[in-house]
């Protein structure tokens, strides 16, 4: 009985196996009827086409006998037809602007192939050094030829920009004291060389050069009275030169061309001196030039007689110094060799004031003491065009001169004060030996800028350089100390 049932279900399993393939047959073979019946259609359109225009069979030798009719045509065709009128343009019809705007466009369509063509070449550049680092084999060899090369190239560079700074600072030794003969009184001392400047000096001053050639010290024009209406003006170059002065490590004084009729004047040319001066580092003195500009007002209040005594002339530089002194600058009386001797005592003068002489001449000749020479107005300098006035300053090495700025009664002198330089020999670099040293009173440290400032100067050769010291506020006086230079 179960094997009776078993044959029932297998014989229902094949019989429904059979349907399916029987309807899969008939799907197949409605699909085939359906893509011939399309074919068949397409092949009727096609042939209607053929019907409505016939193809005519192309052979080699039909073509050519088909060009061959064309050619022989074009040439037989008559020639009487005129060409159309073509328009005729004259220069009055050519417009300016657009002919601008073409060549301008012209021009940038020029200028953007050639940057383009540029920015191309340096990419192709970088990417073939890419290509040429990502294919090398950087074992530790190649990497410390490449660290090498580099370093090569870095040296080369910086020699490059020290060769430049070389030329730029490079001693030129223009200002030295050859053909000129110094005071006996004066044996034993360092003879500083300096220049003064104003406005007069037209083109622009290099102070590196200046200092470079050998100038130690600059007096600059801080401003004038007018000779003519007595107003007052600031040289028009001050600002300028006490910059560049300052940067180059020259010491700087200043001086105010005067035309003072009167003690008061004085005093006033001072004060606008000291408002000029009060954001600047002045190393040296402020100094009144008095003149006598002919013509002038000072020249004609002399011809009137009414300065008629040396000890007028002293009233008035004195309104000036006295009042510089009390502010705490050191002062000085300029003054030419005539105006020393015919209007002025200066053997009673330098009592009271530092005198810098004016003497063109080989020889000084002042029977007075004086603490500057102006030697000449057509002195040399590196960094200057033209002729620059010259002058000489005279100090003895660690002898004390005395200070005329206002100080307390209490004030100490830098005599009883040390300087310990901490090297015996200072080198040159990039010429200027700049040593260092600390100032002390009685084991307690000085502090620059509150108890003295200081100046180097004959400090761009080999040799001796020096160090000018001058007390402030607690402490008083000059001195000089000296230093070896390699």
């Amino acid at each position: 009985m179960a094997e009776n049932n078993n044959d029932a279900k297998q014989s229902r399993k094949d019989s429904k196996r059979d349907a399916k393939i029987e309807a899969k047959r008939r799907k197949l073979a409605e699909q085939r009827a359906q893509r011939a019946a399309e074919a068949a259609q397409s092949q009727t359109v096609a042939e209607d086409k053929t019907a409505e225009s016939p193809v005519r069979e192309v052979t080699a030798d039909s073509a050519n006998r088909e060009r061959r009719a064309i050619i022989q045509e074009s040439d037989l065709r008559p020639r009487t037809e005129k060409p159309e009128p073509q328009e005729t343009v004259t220069p009055a019809d050519i417009q300016p602007a657009d002919k601008a705007v073409d060549i301008k466009a012209s021009g940038k369509s020029k200028a953007v192939g050639i940057l383009g063509a540029i920015g191309a070449g340096l990419l192709k550049a970088l990417k073939w050094i890419f290509r040429k680092i990502r294919s090398v084999n950087w074992t530790p060899k190649y990497i410390a030829a490449c660290c090498f090369a580099l370093l090569a190239l870095l040296f080369i560079i910086w020699g490059a920009l020290e060769f430049a700074d070389y030329s730029d600072k490079k001693p030129e030794l223009y200002i030295t004291d050859d053909g000129f003969h110094h005071d006996d009184k004066f044996d034993g001392c360092a003879v500083l060389h300096g220049i003064d400047v104003s406005e007069h000096q037209k083109n622009e001053i290099n102070w590196e050069r200046v200092k470079s050639s050998g100038a130690d010290y600059v007096f600059i024009r801080a401003g004038y009275r007018a000779a003519d209406n007595g107003s007052l003006h600031t040289d028009e170059k001050f600002k300028e030169n006490m910059k560049g002065a300052e940067k180059a490590g020259l010491m700087v004084g200043v001086y105010f061309y005067s035309q003072a009729l009167t003690p008061g004047e004085g005093k006033e040319e001072a004060e606008y001196v000291l408002d000029l001066i009060k954001d600047y580092d002045i190393t040296m003195p402020v100094v009144i030039d008095y003149e006598i500009y002919e013509g002038g007002r000072l020249d004609k209040k002399i011809q009137a007689g009414e300065l008629y005594a040396a000890s007028l002339y002293h009233d008035i530089v004195l309104g000036f110094t006295n009042t510089v002194e009390a502010a705490g600058y050191e002062s000085a009386v300029y003054a030419n060799n005539s105006m020393l001797t015919n209007y002025m005592q200066a053997d009673i003068l330098d009592d009271m004031a530092t005198i810098w002489l004016a003497r063109y001449d080989s020889v000084a000749n002042l029977d007075a003491d004086y603490w500057f020479w102006q030697c000449s107005d057509n002195g040399k300098a590196g960094g200057i065009e033209g002729s620059v006035d010259k002058n000489f300053w005279y100090m003895q090495p660690e002898k004390v001169y005395e200070t005329r700025a206002k100080h307390s009664k209490r004030a100490i002198s830098v005599r009883d004060c040390r300087i310990s330089f901490k090297r015996s020999v200072t080198r040159l670099r990039n010429f200027r030996a700049v040593p260092k040293f600390d100032m002390t009173y009685e084991g307690k440290g000085m502090k620059k800028g509150r108890d003295y400032v200081y100046s180097i100067v004959k400090n761009t050769q080999p040799g001796t350089g020096y160090v000018i010291i001058r007390g402030i506020g607690k402490y008083k006086d000059w001195i000089m100390y000296p230093f070896k230079i390699e």
